[in-house]
């Protein structure tokens, strides 16, 4: 078959069948009809039930079949691939059919001036439903068919054995998960049975496959049954469970992949697929609970501005904006490149919102620039993420982080409020607490300055969010120890001891914008990074996920700690507590201390005054004055 055949075959053949359909459904309703009509009137011959019930309505009869066709049309009843028919798939049939149960009654009634009796339009609403959707369930069993004799021809010729797979998680994923499997072409599967933890669950059959025990089964399944590979179905599972299923499948040398977590899922509007166990997959943690109405309130139909919005946060903020339908996003960026893929990216998502889309290459650090942007764009709500933030790099350019970083985020908060923005939020660090290198006292500069803006302009809500390193973000370690496997080793850790606190961005990113629906001016949010994860750990796992076997396949090198590098982060200063706030996976961070607004722009003048010197000790010194407890660059033991 040439390319140009198949092209015209794959074009025509979804029209065809859904006019096969439509023909379908008219002749399952007549059937209906007909059925309803010698139920009620069983003692009467056929020609007296037409002559008296049926030649009286023959003009409304047309038009009741068009409004019944038009509905299941509205409910994209033949826009389904009903060989993944489900229950969720028959609500459709039911809606449909009783909305046009009604309007067929008022049809019938302008047209013809008389009714069937009522009797008859139960039954024919009973069995209307049961037709129509046995047409579909004909055509999931034909489906199901197929695909059963396909195989068994595959398995005929081919002469191999199917592939024997448990699955984990007896849910709703685990089932769909038995659907693709059974859907799949050119390989056959032999599903062994499903595990699952809930005791309502064991021994009953699921999709025809049934729940052979719990998780803390499958070590000694595996070790007793010849399975060829495990696929984790357990979207809600933590990173604790999927660890533990990863390392009973590692010790039996089986073969693991898992189906994307919940939220995935959802975007996807999808049925599951199965992919590779990735690190992401292993820090899991059940999901947060957002309030995706307050959101949606918060952000439609406003003009949004995101500063770094080619970066990770700034970039997935985009991602997560845009799908409530902001008036305009504005993507600010330094780089043109990152701000060209965030931009072509969301494009090719949402093309009926990319006119809505704004680009705007600018440095927050230029004062002039940001003004204009804000005069020309004037948003209502402002993301705050453009920063310096790798540690190293900014201890060796302390000018240019203090620049950037408290510069920036002076001018565009100080720009926000001018032009009347309602609500900015500043995305800070866990680096803020209790400092000891350049980066993370520019963001504790930074949140002071978020802090002192309330007295100044009091109709702008200022928030500040403050959170931990997001796995996979650019620079990060998760990047860095890919490439370093990839090229065989070593992996290099500063630290056997060294821990930070992680999150996945997505959940980050969901928690920001919630606490910028819900937060007062002045507060400052804390994301509940959980606990923080050994960064050994970490290697060990990631070493493992690729095949290899820490300290044998792949050497693990400790470098020591770099300039300003803690072992351990903190999350609160000791000037501060912590509160729970309204929403899951967010706290309020209560300060004992302030900023005045006088001090911010004593604070301003001054880094101004040095950033124009462009001298490091002089950047050293004025920040050891400026923040408590600060480790200068000598005591750091760090060269002058």
């Amino acid at each position: 078959m040439d390319r140009l055949e198949m092209h015209l075959r794959g074009r025509f053949k979804a029209p065809i069948a859904m006019v096969l359909l439509v023909l379908a459904d008219i002749l399952a309703l007549l059937g209906a009809l007909a059925l309803s009509l010698m139920l009620r009137f069983d003692e009467l011959p056929f020609a007296v039930i037409y002559a008296d019930y049926v030649r009286p309505h023959l003009f409304s009869l047309p038009v009741i079949l068009a409004i019944y066709v038009s509905l299941f049309a509205l409910f994209r009843l033949y826009r389904y691939a009903w060989r993944f028919a489900s229950l969720e798939s028959a609500r459709g049939v039911i809606i449909a059919s009783t909305i046009g149960l009604v309007c067929s009654i008022a049809a019938q009634w302008l047209i013809d001036r008389s009714l069937f009796p009522r009797s008859v339009l139960t039954i024919f609403w009973m069995t209307g439903i049961l037709l129509v959707g046995g047409t579909r369930v004909l055509l999931r069993l034909a489906s199901l068919g197929r695909s059963y004799g396909g195989r068994a021809v595959r398995l005929i010729q081919r002469d191999f054995k199917p592939r024997r797979v448990v699955i984990l998680g007896g849910g709703s994923a685990g089932a769909q998960v038995v659907d693709a499997l059974r859907e799949q072409e050119g390989v056959s599967y032999e599903i062994i049975g499903f595990l699952d933890d809930s005791p309502e669950k064991q021994g009953i059959y699921i999709r025809n496959v049934r729940v052979i025990g719990t998780l803390k089964y499958l070590e000694t399944l595996l070790a007793r049954r010849a399975v060829d590979e495990v696929l984790i179905a357990l979207p809600e599972a933590s990173g604790s469970v999927i660890r533990d299923c990863v390392m009973a499948c590692r010790k039996q040398k089986v073969p693991v992949k898992i189906m994307p977590a919940l939220r995935d899922v959802l975007n996807g509007k999808s049925a599951p697929h199965i992919e590779e166990i990735s690190v992401e997959d292993l820090l899991r943690r059940p999901p947060v609970r957002i309030d995706d109405r307050s959101i949606g309130n918060f952000v439609r139909q406003k003009r949004v501005l995101v500063t770094g919005a080619g970066g990770s946060i700034g970039s997935e903020l985009c991602r997560q904006i845009l799908r409530f339908e902001p008036t305009s996003l504005i993507l600010l960026g330094h780089g043109e490149n990152s701000i060209n893929l965030i931009h072509q990216e969301l494009r090719t998502k949402y093309p009926d919102l990319s006119d809505r889309l704004k680009v705007v290459i600018a440095s927050v650090a230029d004062e002039a620039r940001i003004n204009q942007v804000f005069y020309q764009h004037r948003p209502h709500i402002v993301f705050h993420t453009a920063a310096h933030k790798h540690v190293p790099i900014m201890e060796i350019n302390a000018v240019e982080a203090l620049q950037n970083n408290v510069l920036g985020t002076y001018y565009v908060l100080d720009a926000a409020g001018r032009y009347g923005a309602e609500h900015v939020l500043l995305i800070s660090s866990d680096k803020a607490v209790r400092p000891s290198n350049v980066m993370g006292a520019t963001k504790w500069l930074c949140e002071k300055i978020a802090q002192s803006m309330v007295e100044v302009y009091r109709d702008t809500t200022y928030i500040t969010v403050r959170f931990g390193n997001v796995l996979g973000s650019r620079g990060s370690v998760v990047p860095l120890f890919h490439e370093q496997i990839k090229r065989g080793g070593p992996v290099t850790i500063t630290h056997p001891e060294m821990t930070r606190y992680f999150m996945l961005i997505p959940e980050a990113v969901q928690l920001v914008l919630q606490a910028s629906a819900m937060g007062k001016s002045g507060e400052l949010y804390l994301l509940d990074m959980g606990e923080p994860v050994k960064i050994l750990d970490l290697a060990y796992d990631m070493i493992r996920l690729c095949g290899y076997e820490p300290n044998v396949d792949i050497p693990i090198t400790f470098t020591g700690p770099r300039p300003g590098e803690k072992l351990h982060e903190g999350l609160t200063n000791d000037d501060e507590t912590l509160e729970p706030a309204p929403c899951q996976g967010l706290s309020i961070i209560r300060r004992s201390d302030s900023f005045t607004n006088t001090e911010v722009m004593d604070l301003i003048r001054s880094v101004q005054h040095l950033v124009n010197r462009g001298d490091s000790n002089e950047v050293y010194e004025f920040l050891g004055d400026a923040i408590p407890g600060f480790a200068s660059r000598t005591l750091l033991g760090r060269p002058s």
